[in-house]
């Protein structure tokens, strides 16, 4: 699987929600735009998984999904970077 199709997962589009704190249903679903039986599909999936965790109505992440979620972005950074730096150029 490619690093695009990654990102463009349900499952990990709520993960990258959730960096920003905890979210319930509603914030994360009007966030993403997504349907209901593809949130639910996935929100089930993370829980089962243990991604995430729900605490008084509310979503966060779990140290597994932090971890995660370092080792897939982390090594981008510097590729981040110099997009940043071609934004830049070309808008200037």
């Amino acid at each position: 699987m490619k690093i695009r199709d990654i990102l463009v997962l349900p499952s990990a589009k709520i993960l990258l929600v959730l960096l920003d704190g905890p979210k319930n249903d509603k914030e994360i679903v009007s966030t993403l735009k997504m349907s209901s039986t593809t949130y639910n599909e996935n929100i089930t999936w993370l829980l089962a998984h243990g991604f995430i965790q729900k605490i008084d109505s509310k979503y966060s992440l779990t140290d597994k999904a932090k971890q995660q979620l370092v080792n897939v972005f982390l090594p981008l950074v510097p590729y981040i970077e110099r997009l940043k730096e071609l934004a830049i150029t070309t808008t200037t």
